[in-house]
């Protein structure tokens, strides 16, 4: 059985929605198929290799499995991953690839959980492996869409966007640096969270030239709290003095930054858009 599920954008709240405040999100069309196979063992292939269930090569699709068998045991299967989102660039790569394995797995094994069952057994799965997480990753996989959270209230975004590679990061490394500045700074670290969350909130309701102001300032809001680095600095620098407002978008670090398609995108980068459709299941 084959099931896919879409990637996801964080246009404004990464890091400070962990900690209660709010985070506008997309689900994108770039999506992660997955098929599932019954087998007398657990074999998984992916980009990134050929193993059994390995918990440093595989460690989502190995947790995947293991809150599977909490609704059904099974003593094998074959996974195997095709998948167009780019991984550790912070567009949601884990949580597609963790929630389109649950629903696989759901079908060929006659379980067949709702979505929100697929959506809170991987968010159980991104805690497992990082130890701390806000869901939003694999309920944007699940359902698809663009939302305000923690409220899932859902918007319409009328823009298409640009995406820039930039290098593949630990997305717990980050998730842990910001933590540790925030026990040192609580109350100035907090301040720049609500600031962060008024700029969530407005955004939905902007125009072109406001939601691009926005894009400036939560990207001088995410420098502040050291998920930037002098490299992505310069090269923020650089793409605004050629008239692009740009931001990074999910744990920093690497990953990738975004900005507003226009008519004109930045070399080397790539069109995504808004993707309605959430987790499905595929045709053979």
């Amino acid at each position: 059985m084959i099931a896919s599920a879409p990637g996801k954008i964080i246009l404004f709240g990464e890091h400070a929605v962990v900690y209660g405040r709010h985070a506008l999100v997309s689900a994108i069309d770039l999506r992660c198929r997955v098929e599932a196979k019954k087998c007398s063992e657990f074999r998984v292939i992916s980009p990134l290799g050929a193993t059994g269930l390995d918990l440093k090569v595989h460690p989502y699709i190995t947790f995947a499995i293991k809150r599977f068998c909490d609704f059904r045991k099974i003593e094998g299967a074959e996974i195997i991953v095709k998948s167009e989102i780019p991984i550790a660039s912070g567009l949601g790569s884990s949580a597609a690839v963790t929630v389109a394995t649950l629903k696989a797995l759901s079908y060929e094994f006659g379980v067949e959980l709702d979505n929100e069952e697929i959506f809170e057994t991987a968010k159980k799965v991104e805690i497992d492996v990082q130890g701390r997480a806000s869901g939003i990753d694999p309920f944007i996989s699940t359902f698809g869409g663009s939302w305000i959270f923690p409220e899932r209230k859902k918007v319409e975004l009328p823009f298409q966007f640009f995406l820039i590679r930039l290098w593949e990061r630990s997305t717990k490394a980050m998730v842990e640096k910001v933590a540790n500045l925030r026990q040192r700074y609580t109350e100035a670290v907090d301040k720049i969270f609500d600031a962060i969350d008024l700029i969530a909130l407005k955004a939905p309701n902007c125009g072109l030239e406001e939601f691009e102001e926005l894009i400036y300032m939560n990207q001088s809001l995410l420098r502040a709290i050291g998920v930037s680095s002098p490299e992505i600095d310069e090269i923020v620098s650089k793409l605004e003095k050629d008239g692009f407002k740009v931001k990074l978008t999910g744990a920093g670090g690497g990953g990738c930054i975004f900005g507003i398609f226009q008519n004109k995108k930045p070399d080397g980068s790539i069109l995504v858009r808004p993707e309605l459709e959430g987790v499905r299941i595929e045709d053979s």
